[in-house]
């Protein structure tokens, strides 16, 4: 067998030369540091405040009802004599107990999830 060759990528590079002025250059990567941490901060800040800010409207925002064509019912039931309606707006149940509207619902012309305007 063979053996394999291993080159590392620290024996392929070439070789440092150290300058005199590598103690300053700390110096300046501590100011680069604490700029870097305040932009981070601010930064993740500003985020923060920024999904509260979301999460409070959407707990406030209540959205409009859906306008519909007014005085329009939907079918829900027939029982008693009665027909068994809710508001297409509001969604508020109403029963009428007009017999031509109880006798077109029993002959079927009337069916369930139908709108009637009254």
């Amino acid at each position: 067998m063979s053996r394999k060759r291993r080159y590392y990528r620290e024996d392929r590079l070439p070789p440092r030369h150290y300058n005199e002025h590598e103690e300053d250059d700390f110096e300046d990567d501590d100011d680069h540091t604490e700029r870097l941490v305040k932009k981070t901060s601010w930064g993740l800040l500003a985020v923060l405040s920024f999904g509260v800010l979301l999460s409070i409207a959407h707990s406030l925002y209540v959205p409009a009802a859906p306008v519909y064509s007014e005085g329009g019912y939907r079918v829900v039931s027939v029982s008693r004599g009665r027909v068994h309606v809710e508001e297409v707006g509001t969604g508020k149940r109403v029963s009428f107990d007009d017999q031509k509207l109880v006798k077109a619902a029993l002959d079927g012309s009337i069916k369930r999830g139908d709108v009637i305007y009254r």
